[in-house]
């Protein structure tokens, strides 16, 4: 008797499964081809097959549904920071995570899409982006373990502030440059590596000091000249 009633459990989850997967495709192509803004809870239920009754068995309303696979989850980042070796600094342990973190949610086209919605529809990015900073305060306080500082001092505050917006603006040019799966890693790395030199790019080219023009003189094209 176990068997069989384990068995029909196991049939309801999976038909539970396929329901809340078919709700989510099928907003997705909604999302994709009128506008997030513009599809309604009823568009989604038609287009899934369901009712709108159903629909709110598996959701409770349409940023759920979007957010059905970018919606934080356990670990968060303070405790994968925490578990880097002790040798590496702030920016690098955060680069190792990135590249573990971002590059697997990724690798799930569903996950691409929900996240390519959200970062081209304002009103999500926004939304977006707010959730994302509040992630700060603990970055910060990870930081300040890392270094060895009081977690209310300047620096891990400032540092977490610079990888958050170097994540953030990585993430976004990925998304607008096509979101190929390939090309998030080496972004990750060129960012962080930006980072850790300090924000000063390598083949940058550093401005020439101009010659002062000596005492008495008048201003022309001397003061202009570059040192030589």
């Amino acid at each position: 008797m176990k068997k069989v009633v384990d068995a029909a459990n196991g049939l309801r989850e999976r038909k539970k499964a396929r329901t809340r997967e078919a709700i989510i495709d099928a907003a997705l192509d909604l999302f994709e081809s009128k506008g997030f803004d513009a599809t309604t809870i009823d568009d989604i239920a038609a287009a899934a097959e369901v009712s709108p009754r159903t629909f709110f068995r598996y959701f409770e309303s349409k940023l759920d549904v979007v957010m059905a696979r970018n919606a934080p989850k356990e670990p968060t980042i303070g405790p994968l920071l925490a578990a880097r070796p002790a040798s590496e600094g702030p920016i690098e342990a955060m680069r190792q995570v990135m590249r573990e973190e971002l590059v697997a949610q990724v690798a799930d086209p569903a996950h691409v899409r929900e996240l390519q919605v959200v970062i081209t529809t304002p009103s999500l990015r926004n939304l977006a982006r707010e959730h994302f900073y509040e992630e700060e305060a603990e970055i910060a306080s990870a930081f300040a373990a890392r270094l060895g500082a009081d977690e209310h001092d300047l620096a891990p505050y400032v540092i977490a502030g610079a990888v958050a917006s170097a994540i953030w603006t990585v993430v976004d040019r990925w998304i607008a440059d096509g979101a190929e799966p390939d090309h998030l890693e080496p972004m990750i790395d060129e960012a962080f590596a930006l980072l850790a030199s300090g924000l000063e790019p390598p083949a940058a080219a550093k401005p020439r000091r101009l010659r002062q023009p000596a005492a008495g003189s008048r201003s022309g094209g001397a003061v202009g000249t570059p040192v030589t």
